[in-house]
């Protein structure tokens, strides 16, 4: 897959207590692309991700950005690329006492970001639009389907404009075809804002749909990565496992 590498990711080993969940992850997402990290339950995806974007601290390695390795930046300066990324919760992560438009404004005012009110009504409004949910701006969260939760996230999300969003199981406890509706959306984003997309996820079938590039997070290292031609011709036969079970629990 040619194209700039915009993030990469060097020997991060991560533990808890004699638990090694990460130990040595090397890969590099390209800029533009929408990439997925696949990989049973437990094998480390989610401190994979959460170790990008800072929620959790590596015990080891490197992760850099535009060249810019952030582990060994001073705090703030993490702080300040971190604001190019943005991050979809697997549960939204939505507050339940603000309503729609002030979970959604809540990023742009956090630390006095954008301090023009008529820019945030007007940027809520305009981001509702575009996940196809307009005129939702007074309803709370407890108001919303899942989906719609869903949707409302990852308006939060790209309120800020990031150049790379990371997604934690986007279609986790959707049925099948809200699940393709948001697949559908992290293309759109990734087309029509030209933002690197990267996302873990059991959505087997959606992965091989939508990505440019595939890793197989396995004990801990990416142990096949490639497009997703190269990663279905694998002869890796943990792979080649996983796939056919994801496969054969779609069509039970």
């Amino acid at each position: 897959m040619n194209g700039e590498t915009i993030l990469r990711i060097a020997g991060l080993k991560k533990s808890f207590g004699a638990n090694h969940v990460l130990r040595g992850v090397d890969v590099a997402f390209q800029e533009g692309k929408v990439s997925a990290v696949i990989g049973q339950s437990g094998t480390g995806k989610s401190v994979l991700i959460k170790s990008i974007v800072g929620v959790l601290v590596p015990d080891r390695g490197s992760i850099s950005y535009r060249d810019e390795e952030l582990l060994s930046a001073s705090k703030e300066r993490q702080r300040v690329i971190r604001r190019r990324f943005g991050y979809l919760f697997q549960d939204s992560a939505l507050f339940d006492s603000l309503t729609v438009a002030e979970n959604i404004a809540f990023p742009l005012v956090e630390g006095g970001r954008v301090k023009d009110r008529e820019l945030i009504r007007t940027t809520v409004a305009e981001t509702l639009d575009w996940i196809g949910l307009p005129g939702i701006e007074q309803k709370l969260p407890s108001e919303l389907s899942g989906g719609m939760r869903k949707r409302v996230g990852l308006a939060r999300t790209l309120a800020t404009k990031p150049e790379v969003v990371l997604f934690d199981e986007p279609t986790t406890g959707l049925d099948p075809v809200l699940a393709e509706s948001i697949n559908d959306l992290i293309l759109r984003v990734n087309k029509e804002f030209k933002t690197t997309c990267i996302l873990i996820t059991h959505d087997i079938q959606a992965t091989f749909r939508i990505s440019d590039f595939i890793g197989f997070l396995n004990e801990g290292q990416v142990q096949v990565q490639g497009t997703p031609k190269e990663v279905s011709e694998s002869t890796n036969p943990l792979l080649q496992k996983f796939i056919a079970n994801s496969f054969q629990r779609m069509e039970v």
